[in-house]
């Protein structure tokens, strides 16, 4: 299974997407902060990033990963938007490393289907 790292500010959303990600055999790391999130990547890398976070901090985190990613292969990074964000911003984000969008709210058991498919 993947190796997936969520960063998402909100507690229980973070706790309820970390216990689902869990539950379908992934290794899951749930950080609150982004800077947290880069140690994190330094120390042990990941398959998957899932990032619940506005789309402007999503878009930085997103910019900051692709950065920090020397060698190897960069992880997939998953966002969670708001369904009123505007179709610009979030192609903009796109451009930045963000490979799928979710729209919120997004169950947790929707990104477990998604890394499914993509057979993670």
């Amino acid at each position: 299974m993947a190796r997936v790292l969520v960063i998402d500010g909100y507690d229980e959303s973070r706790d309820a997407s970390a216990r689902a990600l869990r539950a379908a055999g992934h290794d899951v790391v749930a950080l609150e902060e982004e800077d947290e999130a880069l140690e994190a990547l330094e120390r042990g890398g990941a398959d998957v990033v899932v990032l619940d976070l506005p789309l402007a901090e999503a878009e930085e985190a997103a910019n900051a990963i692709r950065a920090a990613i020397s060698s190897g292969a960069a992880p997939a990074i998953l966002a969670l938007v708001d369904p009123s964000s505007p179709r610009h911003l979030r192609e903009s984000a796109h451009a930045s490393g963000i490979d799928y969008f979710f729209l919120r709210p997004c169950p947790p058991q929707e990104i477990v289907k998604h890394l499914r498919r993509l057979r993670l």
